[in-house]
């Protein structure tokens, strides 16, 4: 079995606070597509991060910019057409408090289904798992897996979600931040969906001083 692979990219600053969680992961030398524990991972997530990417379509490219710092989650989504032409700039953010989600910013549901947001998707989900970190709920196992030689790990979303989709998508979370990096699809045993393209960006704050 293989030891887990580091994200694609963390910002040196953050080397020294990685280290020990890499040198964790590496002793217990869990193998892809293995369930693994997911309380101890969610506990060591740091309270900030901040990762840049792009989702391309047949017709245009997402470019991706998202954020943790605490309790708030940030989510850009700049769309251009093929020929680098603006198409629009989608802005979300959203709010953890104690054991709930609030939404202060895109979401574009009735007040009464954004209050409260248990169906929360896409790169803002880290937000509902540290919720449910809070409030006891959180889902007992994920599942490691490989993301551009990245280990993720999944949550089946019957587990994580009171009401699943119709067509099951497993948030995968970059294991050392936390950061949603794609979904994975059961049916078609591939990553589908809101899932970023080779070639990501994560950081990771630098560790206090002491």
């Amino acid at each position: 079995m293989r030891p887990l692979r580091p994200p694609v990219t963390i910002a040196a600053a953050a080397l020294v606070a990685s280290t020990a969680l890499a040198l964790a992961w590496a002793a217990s030398a869990h193998a892809a597509d293995e369930s693994v524990a997911l309380a101890p991972i969610v506990a060591d997530w740091p309270d900030r991060f901040a990762v840049v990417g792009t989702k391309a379509e047949p017709l245009y490219t997402e470019r991706i910019s998202f954020a943790r710092s605490g309790d708030d989650f940030t989510l850009t989504i700049e769309v251009l057409s093929q020929g680098d032409v603006a198409l629009g700039t989608q802005t979300s953010t959203v709010s953890v408090d104690d054991g709930t989600v609030r939404w202060v910013e895109g979401c574009t549901k009735t007040d009464a289904q954004c209050e409260n947001d248990t169906g929360l998707r896409g790169f803002l989900t880290t937000a509902l798992v540290v919720a449910a970190q809070r409030a006891g709920t959180l889902p007992a196992s994920g599942v490691v897996r490989d993301l551009h030689g990245t280990d993720v790990v999944c949550i089946d979303d019957a587990d994580l979600y009171s009401a699943p989709s119709t067509v099951s998508l497993h948030p995968c979370f970059d294991i050392a931040s936390g950061a949603v990096l794609g979904q994975w699809s059961p049916d078609s045993h591939a990553f589908v969906g809101a899932t970023l393209a080779d070639g990501f960006h994560i950081t990771t704050p630098a560790p206090p001083l002491p």
